[in-house]
């Protein structure tokens, strides 16, 4: 039964958007009253996750007497539960029917987890995806763990503000020496190719495409990469492509003990920044691995090094680029948060040779600079702690920069923490 009341609708949806992270709350104002149900509806439908096949089944059927639900929908994520439902993508007759009823999409999201091939997935489906992959409602594609995609996949007629291709490989499809119109368009490219399994290894004939100076690679602004000895060949085609409309791109790379330094480096990246003629933004980061607290310095300052020799090599490029950020996320999974950590990083001696690297010279550059500590810290009050420790033992490790005006230097956390409720 409807509870009548005399708040307008305004403040009834404001409270009902309040209510986002409690699905169970936003399932009993759906129920209680009509009043409530729209906009309650809403926000339960506004992202759906299926991993198995019973859900989908379930959902298929409500959509059907409901469509009004579809419109609803605007991200959806397909996932792949190792443990209970591991072949659902593949045998699932009914999700195609979903996908077709989802005009409204804004984001469509392929995890697989453990790696599986385009042609696991049930025909019908891979059919549909191809559907939704060219809405006109859509901006983001995410896809996740996807072997054999067929390249026709860069076909596709849309313009997406963001494509994210993370362990991903692709297949070729068309014929030697056919290269087609390539339609796809995207704002911002994320891309880690499984190198090893990349369009049957040969990734010169995978981007032949990029040779075609309207290819769909030519139009990106912003493009984040992991560049290692492997994947190298794949992502320098990509970089000579967009070497005009890059306006902000970011380097991804992983550093270890020493003994063990893996090909991500950032040593490994051989591209000439001089060549992104439009570039105004640039970041770096680095996710530095350590077994214990004891060893991670020189690990650290190996990244922190190698940082320092690459700008100190592109200073055409820093004299005319507006932001440099550099990110170094410490992780460690035996230990938790200390806050000597922090003051470690400060006193580690590393940060004058990258101050001079940045400014070669005390010119009136304007380049805005951000060097970023990323931590796993769980409560608010200690990342204020570290973010103010962070900045009081960094005060003059970096002259030419702070003489400038133009350091900022922060503390974030790596994890969720309660900043949102305290």
């Amino acid at each position: 039964m409807d509870v009548s009341t005399e708040l307008p609708q305004e403040i009834i949806d404001k409270i009902i958007d309040n209510l986002w992270k409690d699905d169970q709350a936003l399932k009993r104002c759906a129920l209680a009253s009509s009043v409530l149900r729209p906009k309650s509806q809403k926000r339960l439908f506004s992202f759906i996750t299926l991993d198995k096949s019973q859900s989908c089944d379930r959902l298929l059927p409500l959509l059907t007497e409901n469509p009004t639900l579809c419109t609803y929908i605007h991200d959806i994520t397909l996932m792949i539960d190792q443990e209970t439902d591991p072949q659902w993508l593949g045998v699932n007759k009914n999700l195609s029917c979903i996908l077709d009823m989802l005009t409204s999409l804004r984001s469509c999201s392929l995890s697989m987890g453990n790696e599986i091939d385009w042609e696991d997935i049930h025909s019908h489906t891979t059919a549909a995806l191809f559907r939704v992959f060219a809405l006109p409602s859509l901006a983001s594609i995410e896809i996740l763990g996807l072997y054999g995609i067929p390249e026709t996949f860069f076909d596709i007629p849309n313009v997406l503000e963001q494509l994210v291709l993370q362990s991903v490989a692709f297949t070729r499809t068309s014929d030697a020496g056919v290269i087609s119109p390539r339609s796809l368009c995207m704002t911002t490219l994320d891309f880690h190719p499984v190198a090893s399994a990349f369009v049957d290894q040969n990734s010169a004939a995978v981007f032949a495409l990029t040779a075609n100076r309207d290819s769909c690679f030519s139009h990106i602004t912003d493009l984040r990469i992991r560049p290692s000895d492997d994947s190298l060949p794949i992502l320098l085609p990509i970089l000579n492509a967009a070497a005009k409309s890059l306006t902000s791109m970011e380097l991804n790379h992983t550093y270890t003990q020493p003994e063990l330094l893996s090909a991500s480096a950032l040593n490994v990246f051989q591209f000439n920044l001089a060549n992104l003629t439009n570039l105004s933004r640039l970041s770096f980061h680095f996710t530095v691995l350590y077994t214990t607290f004891n060893n991670y310095s020189s690990t650290f300052s190996t990244s922190a090094r190698h940082l320092t020799t690459f700008l100190a090599s592109s200073a055409s490029t820093l004299a005319r680029i507006e932001t440099l950020t550099a990110t170094f996320t410490p992780f460690d999974v035996h230990s938790s948060y200390d806050i000597s950590m922090v003051k470690s990083f400060t006193e580690l001696d590393v940060w004058s040779q990258l101050d001079k690297a940045i400014c070669p010279d005390r010119s009136s550059a304007k380049l805005r600079v951000s060097l970023v500590l990323s931590i796993e810290i769980p409560k608010l009050a200690q990342l204020v702690e570290a973010r103010n420790l962070w900045r009081e033992l960094m005060q003059g490790k970096f002259p030419m920069l702070e003489e400038r005006g133009t350091l900022t230097l922060e503390v974030e956390s790596s994890i969720s923490n309660d900043a949102e409720t305290e």
